[in-house]
């Protein structure tokens, strides 16, 4: 009897304790009241504020660094060579960035300083205010307001700045008073956007850089491709000095001297289609070129001097020309050789030459190697090395060909069956016959006829 009494007075004591220290019964009663207060007043409509107000600062946040990230030439490169929705999509963000870049930029981050201001204050009035609604406030704007949304239109720019290009428009009326004075202190101060330009050494990066790592790769640019698109950048700025043919490399003839057979020879064995021509005992002052197809009619036999040949202009022009300059000079046809010249028009002052072939091995990289061309580099006196072409009736026909007229032994068969070696009558056994060259590599298979 006197535990179960001193039982209910030890709760009797406790219980108002425990009341009076924690507030346990009041405060559970007015908390319970205030959030159903809460709720009854319009809790779900304004966490609904809440949610529609984190989504719309996330598409503004999204949509300043998506629009803003596209660049007017690749929105112009898209225009042309994109497909039909990167075409309509381009057109787009066109129509709405060209009505001023800097007023979309001012609009999209006025709305979303607007936007992102107003979020704190609707969740004062929903969790009760405090440094828990800027807590959330922070977090719900990092997370949802800036990261994801940013991330998705970094690589979506283009779609979703298409899509929502419409309400960005409305926006932009709506901020009109506020944005529209920003953007034109913005485009005086900064000027207006034009995209990005490069310059060349910026092109022939961007080049390089599009290179096709595979070979199955067809829609990427091959080697070849970069090396010519490469070597046309630096043409302007390249000059025909740096790329002559020097003076003392270069064959040349005098007036006086006689175009025997000898000479002709000569210059069929060396190639070269255009000869430059001097004045007697004067090397550096050029008068004339000779085209060696004009002595397709002429016979060695007449022995004339050069002098009484048809000789064409030799164009002059000065070492800082540059390569393009020479090259569309070329294009009209008057010429393609020029003399490169200290002096040009003076009687003095070469020092070498410079032909359509320079300038268009200058232009694609590499060099061009014809059938006649003795050097593949004339300064270093590297040779050509040919590569020897087997006996194949397609590839060989030409050769058997000119080693008809080539060779003075001829097989004949006899009448009694028997293979006998008739020699064909020359005026000189020792001499060559003319346009002919020497040649140890003859094979069985040239003596044969040309048609089996």
């Amino acid at each position: 009897m006197n535990r179960a009494r001193y039982t209910r007075s030890s709760i009797l004591t406790i219980v108002p304790l425990i009341s009076k220290v924690w507030g346990y019964p009041t405060y559970m009663a007015s908390t319970t009241q205030s959030m159903e207060t809460r709720i009854s007043a319009g809790f779900i409509e304004e966490m609904a504020l809440v949610i529609f107000l984190v989504l719309l600062g996330g598409v503004f946040a999204g949509l300043t660094l998506g629009l803003m990230g596209l660049d007017e030439t690749n929105l112009h490169v898209l225009l042309q060579t994109g497909t039909e929705t990167e075409k309509k999509n381009a057109k787009k963000v066109m129509s709405l960035l060209n009505r001023g870049r800097h007023w979309v930029l001012v609009t999209l981050l006025l709305s979303n300083v607007v936007v992102n201001e107003t979020l704190p204050i609707i969740l004062h009035d929903v969790i009760g205010g405090g440094w828990q609604a800027v807590a959330m406030s922070t977090a719900l704007i990092v997370i949802f307001g800036e990261v994801i949304p940013q991330s998705i239109c970094v690589r979506y720019g283009l779609t979703i700045g298409a899509k929502t290009a419409n309400m960005v428009l409305v926006f932009m009326y709506l901020m009109y008073p506020i944005a529209y004075p920003t953007a034109l202190l913005l485009d005086y101060f900064l000027g207006e956007s034009h995209g990005t330009v490069y310059k060349k050494a910026g092109l022939k990066t961007l080049v390089s850089l599009h290179q096709a790592v595979s070979p199955t790769d067809v829609d990427a640019l091959t080697m070849d491709e970069v090396t010519i698109i490469s070597a046309v950048l630096d043409l302007r700025s390249k000059a025909v000095s740096t790329i002559m043919t020097p003076i003392d490399d270069v064959f040349t003839l005098s007036t006086d001297d006689i175009l025997d057979e000898a000479v002709v020879d000569k210059i069929l064995s060396h190639g070269y289609s255009r000869i430059p021509v001097h004045a007697p005992q004067d090397p550096v002052n050029f008068v004339g070129m000779l085209i060696a197809k004009h002595l397709i009619t002429y016979d060695p036999e007449d022995a004339v001097p050069v002098k009484d040949l048809q000789l064409s202009t030799l164009p002059e022009t000065g070492p800082d020309t540059s390569c393009l300059d020479i090259l569309n000079f070329f294009q009209e046809g008057k010429s393609h050789m020029a003399l490169v010249s200290n002096n040009p028009g003076a009687q003095n002052g070469a020092i070498g030459v410079i032909t359509l072939e320079d300038v268009i091995e200058e232009l694609i990289g590499e060099e061009i190697v014809d059938e006649t061309d003795v050097y593949v580099d004339v300064h270093n006196k590297i040779r050509v090395v040919r590569r020897q072409t087997g006996a194949r009736r397609g590839s060989s026909r030409l050769t058997r060909l000119l080693s008809l007229h080539r060779n003075s032994h001829i097989l004949k068969t006899a009448p009694n069956g028997k293979s006998t070696t008739v020699t064909k009558p020359v005026a000189d056994s020792s001499a060559k016959a003319y346009g002919a060259t020497e040649n140890h590599h003859d094979s069985h298979s040239e003596t044969q006829p040309l048609l089996h």
